[in-house]
């Protein structure tokens, strides 16, 4: 019989929705599921200045671009927290590179994990995060047409924040990306986040 295979595991996850009679034994069983996240969540706007650098920052002729983002957090009481980051990132065109301007933009979602240093809230904490990165990429020659290619990479993030009061936070983030195999889309950025 179909259902036979999904009772069975309706009744082996049994525990796992139970309510909260079991008392001590029940708080035991929460500890230990790695997946039950206590918290609340957190809901920010966000805006970041974006420095290229390497090869990245070259091509761009060291021009600063501009980003807005939106965030999701799950925060426990100590400030530990897991947060979904969507940001979109705009790149001016710079003076010409070996013959070529390059204007580049990117949409961003990062999963990241927030770390306080101090075991609060409020104050400095640590980010690291793990994501994927959209380029559109348009590159110009100085006597041709403009060729335009996007692609999709992997971006890792990692940095340090201070979070002043319940609603403000800063952060100066280093993003590691590619654009293509001899094209690094690596980025620091200072971004400042505003909950509501």
């Amino acid at each position: 019989m179909r259902l036979t295979p999904f009772l069975a595991l309706l009744l082996l996850a049994g525990p796992a929705f139970a309510g909260d009679d079991g008392g001590d034994k029940a708080d035991k069983a929460e500890k230990k599921c790695h997946w039950h996240w206590r918290g609340h969540s957190e809901f920010a706007w966000s805006a970041q200045l974006d420095l290229p650098v390497t090869d990245f920052g070259r091509a761009m002729d060291q021009r600063t671009g501009a980003g807005l983002g939106m965030q999701w957090s799950r925060v426990r009481e100590d400030g530990r927290a897991h947060r979904t980051r969507l940001e979109w990132n705009l790149f001016p065109e710079g003076n010409p590179v070996n013959g070529l301007k390059t204007k580049a933009s990117n949409y961003l979602l990062s999963f990241d994990r927030i770390h306080p240093l101090t075991g609060k809230a409020n104050g400095p904490y640590l980010v690291g995060g793990l994501g994927a990165v959209r380029w559109f990429v348009d590159r110009t020659p100085v006597n041709g047409d403009a060729a335009r290619f996007h692609t999709t990479k992997l971006a890792v993030t990692g940095g340090l924040g201070w979070r002043f009061s319940p609603t403000f936070s800063a952060e100066a983030r280093y993003l590691v990306s590619s654009v293509d195999k001899s094209f690094d889309g690596n980025m620091v950025q200072l971004s400042a986040g505003m909950r509501f």
